[in-house]
């Protein structure tokens, strides 16, 4: 009994002390709540003392809710929501630092509401001081593509200096207290841009120096009251700046609900159109700005968190893209099917990273992105008459003009080799756009040509350089030269520029200059403005293969001629039969080729005699 009650007291004991620590718990978790939302309290507080709305802006904030349809959602933390946009995301948790943050700690000042949700508010010229005003401020509307990151040319000091490193694991990012709320933030490539939480705004310009960040925000301001102005405002709404000349910055907005950049005015844009003519409906002109919303993401793809649907739309198209591939050989795709294959590995590995935060991930996706909505708006996807093979031109008739004498001369001069160039480049060059893989597939057949004509070309020259020895051939004492010394010198001279022709086009076509599709078309470009057009440029690739052939032609005639002048008549029974067989079975591909065949060509000749044989007895009965 008594070991029985002791049981029953540490029980009793045992459950006290449960309860009390419960209680505990929920004590230090209540505590918890009561201190972050004491923070937030105290940083809308001193987020309102420093930034003051201007009354104008006021008056306006609740049409700009209304135009939203935007409701403030319940706080809450980021793993509860789900990731539909690529809207710029705050630090999922309270203590959180600021990675590479430039000036105030306030960057973000509501940091447990999803910014995909987040209603949007223009802030005036009286948040950040010293601003330049918006009047003396001039806007262009510009696309992302337009953003001269790669066109900088900053170049780094020479000077060698050993740089001094403070003691202790410091935070190595460099701050500045001249421009405040700004994030410097680096590009998975290892570009440096800047992001203003505030203003949502993204520039790829340095702030740091002669105030460019007081000036970008200004311009920022006054892209923000056109947009509210004309109520096209959105709770994802993201703002681009670019510094075009002094007091004149490009600038565009982004819509990650709707995947597309817009501005607050009528535009007329040349770089959103690329070239593309005929472009006349709203559904066609969509995928060039979407096109321009996946470089914007490319560009700035920093506290982005990948969007499921956004894998699964580009996985679905890589897929397509290569059963296209695989089936078709005039398949759409801007990539052929060893890079479709690897594009399909990569975006694999990119499906670990779905719903979360990483910039490498949602640079690798929207840099795919933009390449197929741009083929889609080239090739005017979805509209009447859209092109569905690679080689169709959407402007021209696909029949086929009759080619002008001059150039059926020279098609028959150089065995036929410029008609077939000239087809493969139209292949290539469809409605002065470049079809890249086929240019690759194009430009590895030219090379391995090329290379296969250097060794023949060299062969050849060996050979006539050794029949020009034979005695009684070239005899320089003689200052007539006999017939067969002046055919092989020309043998010599075809051989002599095969070679060199093959080696400068091999050379050309190896340049970096051509590597590119940008490259090419400007390459292809300025060949098809020559007086014959791009058929100056098949002329051209024919050369090394008809100089070849003239040449073995030439040393095949100076064969035969020394063969009849220096052979004695029973030699010459024995010759000439397997001479001209030989002659046939060599014309023999060329006639075919020409759908010439021998047997067609005889049963031609046949019934021509018989028929001409039977005028000739009529006439006689006559």
């Amino acid at each position: 009994m008594a070991s029985l009650s002791l049981k029953e007291s540490l029980l009793r004991k045992l459950v006290t002390f449960m309860k009390h620590l419960k209680l505990l718990k929920l004590s230090v978790i209540v505590l918890c709540r009561i201190h972050r939302h004491v923070i937030i309290f105290l940083r809308r507080l001193l987020h309102g003392i420093s930034y003051n709305h201007d009354s104008h802006l006021q008056r306006q904030r609740p049409n700009v809710d209304r135009i939203m349809g935007a409701t403030q959602p319940a706080v809450g933390t980021q793993d509860q929501i789900s990731v539909t946009t690529l809207a710029v995301r705050p630090p999922e948790r309270e203590d959180e630092p600021f990675q590479n943050c430039v000036g105030s700690p306030l960057a973000f000042p509501l940091p447990h509401v999803p910014m995909d949700h987040l209603p949007y508010s223009a802030q005036t010229s009286s948040a950040v001081p010293n601003v330049r005003q918006p009047g003396a401020i001039t806007l262009r509307p510009i696309v992302a593509s337009q953003i001269g990151r790669y066109e900088r040319n900053i170049t780094q000091s020479k000077d060698f200096r050993v740089f001094e490193v403070s003691p202790g694991p410091n935070n190595f990012t460099e701050s500045s207290m001249r421009v405040a709320d700004w994030l410097q933030l680096t590009h998975p490539e290892g570009a440096r841009f800047f992001f203003n939480s505030h203003q949502r705004v993204f520039t790829d310009q340095n702030i740091l120096e002669n105030d460019l960040g007081l000036d970008i925000l200004a311009a920022a301001e006054q892209a923000n009251r056109m947009a509210a102005e004309s109520g096209n405002v959105c709770a994802t709404m993201e703002l681009a700046i670019e510094k075009i000349s002094e007091g004149v910055f490009g600038y565009y907005f982004v819509n990650h609900e709707a995947r597309i950049i817009f501005w607050p005015e009528v535009v007329r844009s040349r770089e959103l159109m690329i070239h593309v003519r005929g472009v006349s409906d709203k559904n066609h002109i969509r995928y060039a700005l979407e096109a321009q919303y996946w470089k914007h993401c490319t560009l700035f793809p920093n506290m982005r968190a990948l969007p499921r649907q956004a894998v699964n739309c580009l996985r679905d198209i890589i897929a397509y893209a290569h059963a296209e591939s695989i089936t078709s050989q005039t398949s759409l795709s801007p990539f052929d099917l060893d890079e479709l294959s690897n594009i399909l590995s990569v975006v694999d590995q990119v499906k670990d990273n779905i719903e979360k935060v990483n910039e490498h991930s949602v640079c690798i996706v929207a840099r795919y992105l933009d390449m197929f909505f741009r083929a889609k708006f080239v090739n005017f996807c979805g509209q009447l008459g859209a092109r569905l093979d690679a080689d169709r031109s959407l402007y021209d008739s696909n029949s086929k003009k009759p080619d002008p004498i001059f150039i059926r001369i020279l098609n028959v001069v150089l065995f036929n080799s410029p008609a077939i160039h000239s087809e493969s480049l139209h292949n290539i060059w469809v409605d002065s756009t470049v079809v890249k893989p086929r240019w690759k597939k194009f430009i590895s057949q030219l090379n391995s040509e090329w290379n296969s004509f250097t060794v023949f070309s060299t062969v050849m020259l060996a050979v006539d350089v050794s029949f020009l020895t034979v005695p009684g051939v070239d005899n320089p004492s003689i200052q007539t030269k006999p017939a067969v010394t002046i055919v092989i010198y020309l043998s010599t001279l075809c051989a002599m520029g095969s070679l060199v022709i093959s080696l400068i086009l091999a050379g050309q076509v190896s340049d970096n200059r051509r590597s590119s599709a940008d490259s090419v078309a400007k390459f292809i470009f300025s060949m098809s403005q020559s007086l014959l057009g791009i058929e100056s440029l098949a002329l051209m690739l024919s050369l090394p293969f008809a100089l070849l052939i003239w040449g073995m032609i030439f040393f095949a005639i100076a064969l035969s001629i020394l063969i009849f002048y220096t052979t004695d008549i029973i030699a010459l029974t024995v010759v000439i039969p397997i001479w001209a067989v030989v002659l046939l079975l060599s014309t023999w591909p060329v006639l075919a080729a020409n759908d010439l065949h021998v047997s067609v060509v005889v049963r031609r000749a046949i019934k021509h005699w018989k028929d001409i044989m039977g005028h000739m007895v009529v006439i006689r009965r006559q």
